[in-house]
């Protein structure tokens, strides 16, 4: 009994050990206290903890500051963290910029931003965490709760995120959809479908005050394709998000397979409400899972409802690299750029 005792406290305290992994140092300032004094650092240095703490499991906060490698790693050496983040502050005429390294004994990862004024630093201690705990380069971590001024300047679309997405599930309708099969002979074969497997492509935007739209291409074969246009209101800001909406499309309900009758098809515009949730909502890659129900204003009058878990991922931007023109009057000449 002593031995399991003494085991289980062993294992505990490397556990406990293994928990706090990384360090961060106070940030380091080099801008006169009349414009940034030391409670604005302070604050600065909770709001990027407090982002750090939403990627990171276990932190361990130092009243030391430093400006270079050499320091952080040996402040680092005097605990038992495996890593090291420390944080610098500079001014560039009203503009603070603030820098960022994770280190350890072999591999270091470099991030900075950019606040407009002390009022946008909030942002800034947001998308720089992020930045840092999950080694990404900062528009890669943009999302919806860290855009910042310098942002919205650079580009209007920085006011919504747009993600590609796909969803599969199925469509339950309120009442069998009949779907007539022709023969060679020229007989048909009514078949009855009480569910359809259901697929689309979507588009997806959201947008800074917390709703999204949703577009969406898809089918149930072989009787109904559909466009739908989705307006999603979120619930709450964090990585699991509830929603609620509703939307308008257009869906073609097909009868049979003849191609040669008047009737092939039941089409007509359509409203729906919905709800669910969104999971990993600040990640790159979101889970959709929903229930939708749909009214058809079709001659049948047409509705069901559809069960569906979709996948988005964030779009990557392309790089642009610069030309560098050997002969800058001849390129000119011949308006090359």
């Amino acid at each position: 009994m002593k031995k399991i005792v003494f085991y289980f406290i062993i294992m505990s305290s490397v556990f406990m050990n293994e928990a706090s992994r990384v360090l961060v140092l106070t940030p380091y300032s080099a801008i006169d206290s009349q414009y940034l004094d030391e409670g604005d650092i302070s604050t600065i240095n909770m709001l990027f903890i407090n982002g750090l703490e939403q990627y990171i499991d276990s932190t361990q906060s130092s009243s030391i500051s430093c400006d270079n490698h050499e320091c952080a790693l040996e402040e680092l050496s005097k605990t038992n963290n495996k890593e090291v983040i420390y944080t610098r502050l500079q001014k560039l005429g009203s503009k603070i910029i603030f820098l960022a390294s994770i280190i350890d004994e072999n591999k270091s990862f470099d991030s900075k931003a950019t606040a407009m004024n002390v009022e946008d630093m909030e942002q800034v201690c947001l998308r720089l965490s992020k930045s840092i705990a999950l080694r990404q380069t900062l528009d890669e971590s943009a999302d919806i709760e860290n855009i910042t001024e310098q942002d919205q300047e650079e580009s209007a679309r920085r006011t919504s995120l747009g993600r590609f997405g796909a969803s599969l599930g199925y469509l339950f309708p309120f009442g069998d959809l009949t779907y007539s099969t022709s023969n060679w002979d020229g007989t048909f074969i009514d078949r009855e479908y009480s569910q359809l497997f259901k697929f689309n492509l979507n588009y997806y935007n959201e947008f800074k005050n917390n709703t999204a739209l949703l577009f969406e291409l898809g089918s149930a074969p072989p009787v109904v394709s559909f466009l739908d246009l989705n307006f999603l209101k979120f619930t709450n800001k964090v990585d699991t998000s509830p929603f609620y909406g509703s939307g308008i499309g257009f869906y073609m309900v097909t009868k049979n397979n003849d191609y040669f009758t008047d009737d092939r098809h039941d089409g007509g515009m359509s409203f729906n409400l919905q709800g669910g949730v969104l999971l990993y909502r600040t990640y790159d890659l979101n889970v959709l899972l929903r229930v939708k129900y749909i009214h058809i204003l079709n001659d049948e009058k047409n509705n069901g409802i559809t069960f569906d878990i979709g996948i988005q991922w964030k779009r990557k931007e392309r790089k642009h690299t610069k030309t560098i023109n050997r002969y800058p009057i001849l390129e000119r000449i011949f308006d090359r750029d």
